[in-house]
């Protein structure tokens, strides 16, 4: 699992770089992340590729509420910080 994952595409604005990057760094720090900013999530959850999404848990809440989003990491893996907006999962 060496591949880099990058969450970041060249158009992101401001405001949604800096809770990806609050979203990747809240990842490697703790296995978990928090954020209220559903674009970003929903960005995150694009960009990481279907063989790496079984290591992530995203929930999110219902379309009619507005709320937190939860980003875990499976318990036998952990994310490895690469950059600002990219990085590694790699097993225990």
């Amino acid at each position: 699992m060496t591949r880099i994952i990058k969450v970041v595409k060249l158009s992101t604005p401001n405001e949604t770089r800096n809770s990806l990057k609050n979203i990747v760094s809240q990842l490697e720090t703790n296995n978990y992340a928090i954020s209220s900013d559903m674009g970003a999530v929903r960005l995150f959850g694009r960009f990481v590729p279907k063989k790496y999404k079984q290591m992530l848990i995203i929930s999110r809440p219902s379309s009619r509420q507005k709320g937190i989003s939860i980003i875990t990491v499976e318990p036998s893996f952990i994310i490895e910080k690469c950059g600002d907006y990219s990085f590694k999962i790699r097993a225990k």
